[in-house]
């Protein structure tokens, strides 16, 4: 009996490694037609990039710098390893075990094993490898480290280039302290060092899709309690149906989809005509991506709109 378990875990594992290695391939759209290609990769890398696509298009809103009018978008994630650290140290490890193991709760047991935050990781890096098949892409991926954090960029450079050029004023002096302009931006490693070397809390904001008022009012009350009462979340009824929502879904077995796309996140002054313009403009957006995403393959979705071209007119979006 011993034996024919044996055999038999050894054949799942083979099935298993056979599985993830198999060769799938994704189909990539062009500009044109005749810039149409394909992409062959290992199953494991196309479920990596399935969950990775989903998560940052829709949950962490990136869809709306890749179709939308926003210029760049972020997505956090803490070290695995210092993930499991905090996990250890955690008055609560004993409880959680408990609850997981008896009686089995396989949701549990599955966050436990593999947590979001690895899958994030994987997705990314696994994102990374396929890069290369974009070298004149007009969107620039970075990785900025903050302790045990990583936070990943996204960044449209046409429109992240005419955002700064619209607010010239505003970035005259950052651009000044570095040596460069607008246009050089262009450049992926001039990009890194700008945003890297960008400390303002409202420029950020403005480079986020948040509005100028709304990044500045916020850099300029942050912290200070009763002036910061002035500033409100942007979507105070729709937040609370969303969440619950959410709160409602199994996360660790249900992959992310179309209904789970909300709107860019900010505080705001919710009286100004800028943010009235940027609600209108963001729920229109949101019905643009759902029409592009939906019936889609994400996977294959998402790198056709990487495949878009580095154009050099930025007056042309």
């Amino acid at each position: 009996m011993k034996k024919i378990t044996l055999w038999a875990m050894g054949l799942l594992l083979v099935v298993y490694c056979v599985v993830q290695n198999w060769t799938v391939i994704v189909h990539v759209k062009g500009p044109t037609s005749e810039q149409d290609f394909s992409i062959r990769m290992p199953y494991k890398d196309k479920k990596r990039l399935e969950f990775f696509c989903r998560w940052t298009s829709f949950v962490s809103v990136w869809a709306y710098t890749t179709i939308g009018s926003k210029p760049s978008s972020v997505e956090h994630y803490t070290k695995p390893l210092a993930q499991i650290w905090n996990a250890i140290r955690s008055p609560r490890l004993r409880i959680y075990f408990f609850d997981a193991f008896w009686p089995p709760n396989f949701r549990e047991i599955y966050c436990l094993f593999y947590p979001e935050q690895l899958r994030i990781k994987l997705g990314w890096e696994t994102l990374n490898k396929y890069m290369k098949y974009f070298p004149d892409s007009r969107f620039a991926l970075h990785t900025f480290y903050y302790g045990n954090n990583v936070c990943i960029s996204m960044v449209d450079k046409v429109k992240l280039i005419n955002t700064i050029r619209s607010n010239f004023d505003d970035f005259q002096a950052v651009l000044k302290d570095q040596g460069i302009t607008p246009g050089d931006l262009a450049d992926n490693e001039k990009l890194y060092s700008f945003l890297k070397n960008l400390k303002s809390v409202g420029l950020n904001g403005i480079l986020l899709g948040y509005g100028r008022n709304n990044g500045l009012f916020f850099e300029k009350y942050k912290g200070r309690g009763e002036d910061e009462s002035s500033m409100a979340s942007m979507w105070p009824d729709e937040d609370d149906a969303w969440l619950e929502r959410i709160n409602e879904k199994d996360r660790s077995f249900q992959s992310w989809d179309l209904s789970d796309l909300f709107y860019p996140r900010f505080s705001c002054d919710p009286d100004s005509e800028e943010t009235k313009q940027l609600k209108q403009t963001y729920r229109q957006e949101r019905e643009e991506i759902i029409k592009y995403y939906e019936g889609k393959d994400v996977v294959e979705a998402t790198f056709s709109l990487l495949n878009r071209k580095y154009i050099g007119s930025f007056d042309a979006l």
